[in-house]
C-alpha cells in the first residue's frame, strides 16, 4: 500500500488538477475573450488583505496553472487587480473595516 506522501507525489506529478482547471475555467474564458477580439483576460482567484504578502497566498495549483500557461505560449502573471475595498460582511456601521484587493491571473496572447 502506498503511503499518503507517495500518493500525493503521484497526484502532483500527474498534473490532473491543473489540467482540469485549465479545461473548465481558463479555456472557456480565453476562447470567449478571443472571439470578442480581445488579446487578454483576467481570472479572479481570491482577495488579499492590505498588509498580506501575495507570494504567500499563491497555492501550488495556481503556480502549476501559471507554469502550464507559460508552456503553452501565453504571457501570464498573478497580480493584484482593482482598488482596495471593504467586503460587505466585514464593514462596520460606518462602512469601515479591513481593506481587501482582488488578485488573479492576467493572461495575454
Amino acid at each position: 500500500m502506498l503511503t499518503a506522501t507517495e500518493a500525493k507525489k503521484l497526484y502532483d506529478e500527474s498534473g490532473a488538477e491543473v489540467q482540469n482547471y485549465l479545461d473548465t475555467v481558463v479555456e472557456p474564458l480565453v476562447t470567449d475573450t478571443a472571439k470578442k477580439g480581445q488579446r487578454s483576460c483576467h481570472i479572479n482567484i481570491d482577495t488579499i488583505e492590505t498588509f498580506e504578502n501575495l507570494s504567500t497566498k499563491i497555492t501550488p495549483l495556481q503556480y502549476g496553472v501559471l507554469k502550464k500557461l507559460e508552456e503553452l505560449g501565453y504571457r501570464c502573471s498573478i497580480s493584484l487587480k482593482g482598488l482596495p475595498y471593504v467586503p460587505r460582511g466585514l464593514a462596520d456601521d460606518d462602512g469601515n473595516g479591513p481593506k481587501h484587493t482582488n488578485y488573479g491571473f492576467n493572461i495575454h496572447w
